[in-house]
């Protein structure tokens, strides 16, 4: 940063610790993880993803600290090769691709691993799924790639002050991440996430007994109508048919062909049709029908109904009056 911004010629400025390359990478994992994670607090253990950047910023601390003694440029670079400056700073470079690598990796995998936990377990259609998040992430694997071809190509070989307007542009395109992703994650909303990623034993049914627990899946969906409930999830929902979540969750994918989330949502999108159409609903409005048809919010409802239907509850109803006109 101080070549691009034309101070490493000056000697105040020359040295300057600023060894925090290795602090964004585990900061996102663990903002990721508190986004995940209700009521997500810093452990003792997680302190020791910051121990690598504390390590190169005392070194750099103390090189910038001796080197400061002087103004003579020569001088302090004599001084800072003396402290091995140059050789730990290409090292902290590789470790930052290294580190840039892993912790992409690990918040992409929480990420995955929350989307897929939301699709099986929670019916709740005002649950974040944060594919803003899962953007970012994209995002960021466009500065990891540029770190894995430009930090190699600047150790092997000498690009002069050539190199400086590609630096601009990635300092740049981090500030720029960096605030939509301040800004964005501002704007959220606080859940009770309940998110664990236990495995599951598999389904180990026979032919009747898996049409016997979809018949009682069947029982509470058309008649008990168990989706009238925002809060429903897999857990209450396999207790109430007297089944272990991963047998419920199998026999929903196996045998309807959908996750549990999608499940639930497709029967309170019919619900929310079937009483648009209905005259003994016709003095509720359309988010008071799908109030009462087991969503909890405009934004979740409608984005759902879209989703499924390919158009808006407003286009349906027009739609269909148009069709039945008395």
């Amino acid at each position: 940063m101080l070549h691009t911004l034309g101070l490493w010629q000056k000697p105040q400025w020359r040295y300057l610790p600023l060894a925090f390359d290795l602090l964004i990478q585990p900061l996102f994992y663990l903002y990721t993880l508190s986004l995940t994670q209700t009521n997500y607090r810093v452990k003792e253990k997680d302190w020791l993803h910051f121990w690598p950047m504390l390590l190169f910023l005392c070194h750099a601390i103390w090189v910038y600290t001796l080197s400061l003694q002087t103004n003579d440029i020569m001088l302090k670079d004599q001084l800072a090769e003396g402290l091995y400056y140059n050789r730990i700073k290409k090292f902290e470079d590789i470790l930052s691709v290294l580190s840039g690598i892993i912790y992409w990796v690990l918040s992409f995998s929480r990420i995955q691993a929350y989307k897929h936990w939301l699709n099986t377990n929670i019916s709740n259609a005002s649950y974040p799924t944060y594919s803003w998040l899962r953007n970012v992430l994209i995002a960021m694997g466009v500065l990891v790639t540029f770190l894995m071809i430009n930090i190699p190509l600047e150790i092997f070989f000498n690009f002069g002050a050539r190199h400086f307007i590609q630096w601009q542009f990635f300092y740049f395109y981090l500030a720029v991440l960096v605030y939509y992703l301040g800004f964005t994650g501002y704007q959220q909303k606080d859940f009770e996430v309940a998110f664990q990623t236990e495995k599951r034993s598999a389904m180990t049914l026979n032919t009747e007994q898996i049409s016997t627990v979809k018949e009682k899946l069947l029982k509470a969906i058309n008649e008990d109508k168990v989706f009238l409930d925002a809060e429903l999830n897999l857990n209450a929902l396999a207790r109430q048919i007297g089944v272990g979540e991963g047998v419920l969750s199998a026999i929903i994918n196996e045998e309807f062909y959908q996750n549990f989330r999608n499940f639930i949502n497709e029967k309170r999108v019919e619900e929310v049709k079937r009483k648009l159409l209905s005259q003994e609903y016709k003095h509720l409005s359309i988010l008071g029908i799908a109030l009462e048809s087991g969503f909890n919010s405009e934004a979740s409802f409608y984005r759902v109904f879209k989703g499924i239907t390919g158009q808006s509850p407003k286009d349906f109803l027009q739609k269909n009056n148009s069709q039945n006109p008395f």
